[in-house]
C-alpha cells in the first residue's frame, strides 16, 4: 500500500513541476504586443549615466520642487497681504515699511498723497539723475531693505546720443549702490506710461526706447527692472491734465497693488 501511494506522490510531482513551471513562465511572460526595445534601450542609457551625475539630477529635481513650493507660499502671503490692504485692515506705510523710493514727482505723489512715510521718499518735481547723485549719500544712510529708483521722463530725448549718455551715467550709479550697498534690493521703475493724447510732446514717443535700454542695462549688472505698464491698461482717466501725473487712487488701488504683487513685498 505505502509503495502505492508513493507511486502516485512521484508521478504527482512529476507531472504538476512541469506544469508549475508552464504557468510561472505565462505569468511572467511579455505580451507579444508590447515593445520592450525602448525599455532596453533606456536602462542601457541609465547604465551609461555616471552615479554622479544621477545624484545630480536628482537634486536638481528636488530643489525645483522646493522652488516651486516657495514661489507658490510668497504667491499666497502676497495675496494676503492685498486683501489686507483693500478691505482697510492693513496700511501701506506698514505693508512698505521696508521700501524706499527716490524718483521724480511722479514719486513724490505718494509722500504729496500721504500714502507711504515720507521719510521713506526722496523725490521732488522735474528731478533728474543729478537728484539722485546729490541725495544719494542720506539714502545709503538709511539703509533700505528695498530701493526702487523711477528717473528718465525729465532726461528723455529724441536723440540717441542722450540716450546713451543717460544709460551710461545710470548704470554707474547703480553699480555704486551696489558697491555700497550689497545687502539693498535694488529695483529700478521703467518709465511711467503717459497719456499721448495730452502729453504730445514728441519725446515722449521715445519712451519705449528708454524702457528697452533701461531692461537691458539693468539685465547687465543684476538689478531687477520694474515694467509698470501692465498696470496703466484700461487707467486713461487716472491722469492729470498733463497726461503724466496721477491720481491718488491709482497708486492706491492700482500701481501699489501691482508693485506688491509682482515684488513680492512682504512675503
Amino acid at each position: 500500500m505505502k509503495k502505492f501511494f508513493l507511486s502516485v506522490a512521484v508521478l504527482a510531482v512529476l507531472f504538476l513541476f512541469p506544469l508549475t513551471g508552464f504557468l510561472v513562465s505565462r505569468a511572467y511572460r511579455v505580451p507579444r504586443n508590447v515593445d520592450v526595445d525602448a525599455g532596453k534601450a533606456l536602462l542601457q542609457t541609465l547604465d551609461s549615466v555616471p552615479l554622479d551625475e544621477v545624484k545630480t539630477k536628482v537634486a536638481e529635481n528636488e530643489q525645483k520642487k522646493l522652488e516651486a513650493l516657495a514661489r507658490a507660499k510668497r504667491s499666497l502671503k502676497t495675496q494676503e497681504i492685498i486683501s489686507l490692504l483693500q478691505s482697510g485692515q492693513l496700511s501701506y506705510r506698514k505693508a512698505l515699511s521696508d521700501l524706499y523710493i527716490a524718483g521724480d514727482s511722479l514719486m513724490a505723489g505718494l509722500a504729496v498723497y500721504d500714502i507711504l512715510n515720507a521719510n521713506h521718499i526722496f523725490a521732488e518735481v522735474s528731478a533728474s539723475l543729478a537728484h539722485l547723485e546729490t541725495n544719494l549719500s542720506k539714502i545709503e544712510a538709511k539703509h533700505p531693505p528695498i530701493l526702487l529708483l523711477h528717473y528718465g521722463l525729465n532726461m528723455i530725448s529724441t536723440s540717441d546720443a542722450q540716450l546713451s549718455s543717460f544709460i551710461s551715467r545710470y548704470k554707474s550709479i547703480l553699480e555704486g549702490i551696489q558697491k555700497d550697498l550689497p545687502n539693498t534690493r535694488i529695483v529700478v521703475s521703467l518709465l511711467f506710461p503717459v497719456d499721448r493724447s495730452k502729453a504730445t510732446a514728441s519725446e515722449f514717443g521715445r519712451i519705449d526706447a528708454y524702457n528697452d535700454a533701461l531692461k537691458e542695462m539693468c539685465a547687465s549688472i543684476g538689478v531687477e527692472a520694474l515694467d509698470s505698464s501692465p498696470a496703466f491698461v484700461g487707467k486713461e482717466s487716472s491722469y492729470g491734465a498733463d497726461g503724466i501725473h496721477l491720481s491718488a487712487s491709482f497708486y492706491r488701488n492700482d500701481w501699489l497693488i501691482y508693485l506688491i504683487r509682482e515684488l513680492e513685498i512682504g512675503a
